[in-house]
């Protein structure tokens, strides 16, 4: 039977019965979803990891430094960088702007750190033109940690990166780790990302989009001539 908080006046049966079995689809992917949740938090303890340096306004901060007290989580995003390109992943800056917003309930709870390859410097500005305001931003120190978490291959390609760690006394555990690409499909992260679950509401879905760096640039100038 139709939820009728779901339905419009004048719904006719055709949509009245596709929705009921929408409903039905949605209610088993929320406890798929809860399922593979508790599955991930329940894996064993991952190994302990070396107590990585990174560059945080001018100074060296280590691994185990950024886990504040009664916080023994750590989850941290590494943010795409080419080197040669000088210049940052666009969807990678998609997911942190969502972050940006929901950082302050999220270190409530857990610490939470962007990290990249790029220099501070580069970072920074970068962080300032998207309005990360909300957000620790770190330089890795070297290409150790990168290279350990797949966030870099050995030529130096980046690839966007979730991890999350756990402090145990003087020791960090790797807990999870995760990547985009997921058996061939770019899907591995999408979770992280309203973005999309947005766009799968619609109709017309993701379609081709993507995201980039010039149409943020845009937005944030029509935004500015708003308010103005």
């Amino acid at each position: 039977m139709a939820d009728s908080s779901l339905l419009m006046p004048g719904t006719d049966d055709a949509y009245r019965e596709s929705r009921d079995k929408l409903r039905d689809a949605e209610i088993e992917l929320r406890d798929r979803i809860e399922a593979v949740a508790a599955m991930r938090r329940n894996l064993p303890p991952g190994p302990v990891v070396p107590d990585y340096t990174f560059i945080e306004n001018g100074n060296r901060v280590r691994l185990s430094e950024l886990f504040a007290a009664g916080k023994p989580y750590l989850t941290l995003y590494h943010l795409m960088y080419w080197a040669n390109e000088d210049d940052f992943c666009p969807m990678c800056s998609l997911w942190i702007d969502g972050f940006n917003g929901i950082a302050p309930h999220v270190t409530q709870r857990a610490n939470f750190v962007i990290a990249s390859r790029a220099p501070l410097d580069k970072l920074q500005a970068w962080g300032a033109r998207r309005e990360w305001h909300r957000l620790r931003l770190l330089s890795d120190d070297g290409s150790a940690f990168a290279r350990d978490i797949d966030a870099e291959d050995a030529e130096g390609n980046p690839d966007s990166t979730i991890a999350v760690f756990a402090k145990e006394g003087d020791h960090v555990r790797h807990v999870y780790t995760a990547h985009p690409m997921l058996e061939e499909r770019e899907r591995g992260i999408d979770l992280l990302c309203p973005v999309w679950h947005l766009f799968d509401l619609m109709p017309s879905g993701r379609g081709d989009w993507y995201a980039t760096n010039d149409t943020f640039d845009a937005s944030l100038r029509a935004l500015a001539a708003k308010a103005r």
